[in-house]
């Protein structure tokens, strides 16, 4: 706004001083002072406001499309992404959530990280779904190259999953549902999905091991929002897969 009124006013002045220089004698020796005085002033406030015009016209551009940038996230229900999933806590998604289906490789080493959460969990009136990659399939053997081991340790190491479940939940109040299923497929990230949430992580497609990103969504009214798709997907997921055991303790429902 300054720059309009600065602009306005250099203008106005050079258009007075152009009335007052025609109010004088052509010979006056001030004439040939005020015409390179207000040229200056008019070339000077046009330019300002030609300035002035194009940054506002720019950032209403910027602003417009950092607006549209925010309503696709808002609406899909995006809530953060973090560089390095290995960052985030799962503890309170773990606890709290009513209901949590859980797609993952081996999972060994989340599980591993998460034993206390879980025994807390299974501790309260809950339903647990876990799937992983059935040790038995052919993709088994594609994933024990592309991490660097063999398929009797990747084997192991699913097993040592199911195992270390087993024992959270026997080591728990036993009031929660526990349900380990093997995959009839392959996932293709790991996801953590509850009611009102979703957490996914995307798998690498190189070979080894990196440091991935998560994605943490929250439920949204949009049927194509990733909630909706990954609900439905899951539903489906249980339907084809393979359940490997399953425990109910007090749970009623």
């Amino acid at each position: 706004m300054r720059v309009y009124v600065i602009a306005s006013i250099l203008i106005i002045l050079g258009l007075l001083s152009i009335v007052y220089k025609g109010s004088l004698p052509i010979n006056d020796w001030k004439v040939p002072f005020l015409e390179e005085f207000a040229s200056a002033l008019l070339v000077g406030g046009l330019l300002s406001l030609l300035f002035k015009v194009f940054q506002d016209k720019e950032s209403e551009s910027t602003l417009r499309r950092l607006l549209r940038i925010h309503d696709s996230v808002d609406e899909l229900g995006l809530r953060q992404i973090l560089p390095e999933s290995q960052g985030y806590n799962f503890t309170k998604l773990i606890e709290t959530a009513g209901t949590l289906s859980i797609v993952m490789n081996d999972g060994l080493r989340w599980v591993g990280n998460n034993t206390v959460a879980l025994q807390e969990r299974f501790s309260k009136q809950t339903t647990t779904e876990i799937f992983t990659v059935d040790p038995d399939s052919y993709f088994a053997k594609s994933l024990a190259q592309k991490v660097g081991m063999s398929v009797d340790d990747l084997r192991r190491k699913i097993e040592e999953t199911w195992k270390r479940l087993e024992e959270c939940y026997e080591k728990s109040s036993k009031k929660g549902v526990l349900k380990i299923y093997k995959l009839k497929n392959y996932p293709t990230k790991s996801i953590f999905l509850t009611a009102n949430m979703l957490v996914e992580t995307p798998y690498q497609i190189s070979s080894g091991r990196t440091n991935i990103p998560v994605y943490e969504y929250c439920k949204v009214a949009r049927k194509d929002s990733p909630h909706a798709f990954t609900e439905r997907d899951v539903e489906a997921l249980r339907e084809e897969s393979k359940l490997v055991k399953e425990f109910r303790g007090d749970f009623q429902n």
